[in-house]
């Protein structure tokens, strides 16, 4: 038998060229990661996202307490995530914490190309812990109503995100599809606090429509059998009642809807804010005869929406709006803040 000599004599060139380009990979990533220019947002350069038992980590002073889950096709470009807490003390003129807040609020800013982004969709989730000893005494027994809220300039108050709370491990979830920045060019303001709003009040006819009212509102919004799919469920913020918005008058308080699923046994990352159904919402808002003596008849009702920041009357971009004695209605296929007002 022959000993294949020439297949041991080629060992050693082949182990000397696989060292070779070792180093030289180790070289060239070592030299790209000097030229590489930082990643900054307007607070200055921040590290790139990190990751904790498969959920995204930001940068800044709330990075221990803050996690992310970008579902895919979420967010498609390279971004920096930041979360810092922001006192009370530090916030612009005007604005406070939500009421029965639980610990500090956060600025978080997905930042990409100079800015933050706004939109996602599906919708992103965030994921923010706090501390037994931060639950207000008078919710202490009442943790599962922790929410998270964002603020809205427009509005200038804190509006319900789709929200689950895990009370053993302290952990507050919420779907994002849009983010408001509080300030110009900034990110968005972020608050756990309690919700001590009543219940929705449901009535399903025969019909099968359902008909959701809001205890101190005017609104009602009505849902067709098989609109939304099963699970789903309505979070509602009642705004304060802002009489004077710009050029709009404003009659009743405004109304922000969501349309939620949330999968309680893993919140952290199937939790959405749903932009879409099969079929239309009937919104609707009551007045009495009072206000319609006050704008001079019901043919200058009109309903508002609230769309980049700018109220728009619905019956400009194409929305039917019927005026019946005491009740004002338009279809919608989308959610977002509604209010009655005056035409202009």
């Amino acid at each position: 038998m022959f000993k294949n000599e020439s297949s041991d004599q080629q060992k050693p060139g082949l182990v000397k060229y696989i060292l070779t380009l070792a180093l030289r990979i180790i070289f060239i990533v070592t030299v790209c990661s000097f030229l590489m220019p930082a990643v900054s947002t307007a607070e200055g350069p921040v590290k790139p996202i990190t990751m904790e038992d498969g959920l995204l980590k930001p940068t800044g002073t709330a990075e221990s307490n803050v996690t992310l889950w970008f579902p895919e096709d979420s967010v498609n470009v390279e971004v920096v995530a930041t979360a810092d807490y922001m006192a009370e003390k530090d916030l612009p003129g005007g604005i406070s914490y939500p009421p029965d807040a639980v610990g500090l609020p956060i600025t978080f800013g997905l930042w990409a190309d100079g800015g933050t982004l706004r939109q996602f969709s599906p919708s992103i989730v965030i994921n923010m812990r706090y501390q037994d000893s931060e639950v207000p005494p008078s919710f202490s027994a009442q943790e599962e109503q922790l929410h998270l809220y964002m603020y809205n300039p427009s509005t200038q108050s804190w509006i319900k995100l789709c929200s689950a709370v895990n009370i053993y491990e302290n952990v507050v979830s919420a779907a994002l599809a849009l983010a408001t920045p509080y300030e110009e060019n900034g990110g968005s303001l972020l608050a756990i606090a309690a919700d001590n709003t009543p219940p929705l009040e449901q009535a399903v006819d025969v019909q099968g429509i359902t008909r959701i009212s809001v205890k101190e509102s005017n609104l009602i919004f009505q849902v067709l059998p098989e609109a939304i799919e099963v699970g789903s469920n309505f979070e509602i913020t009642a705004l304060p009642n802002i009489l004077e918005s710009g050029t709009v008058k404003l009659l009743a308080k405004p109304v922000d809807m969501k349309l939620c699923r949330i999968d309680h046994t893993r919140p952290t990352q199937n939790s959405f804010q749903l932009t879409s159904f099969a079929k239309p919402l009937k919104v609707e808002f009551k007045y009495d005869p009072d206000t319609l003596s006050r704008v001079g008849g019901k043919a200058n009702l009109t309903l508002y929406y609230l769309q980049d920041r700018q109220w728009v009357d619905l019956e400009t971009i194409g929305s039917r709006v019927v005026r019946g004695d005491d009740i004002i209605t338009v279809d919608t296929a989308s959610l977002g803040i509604f209010g009655l007002a005056s035409v202009k």
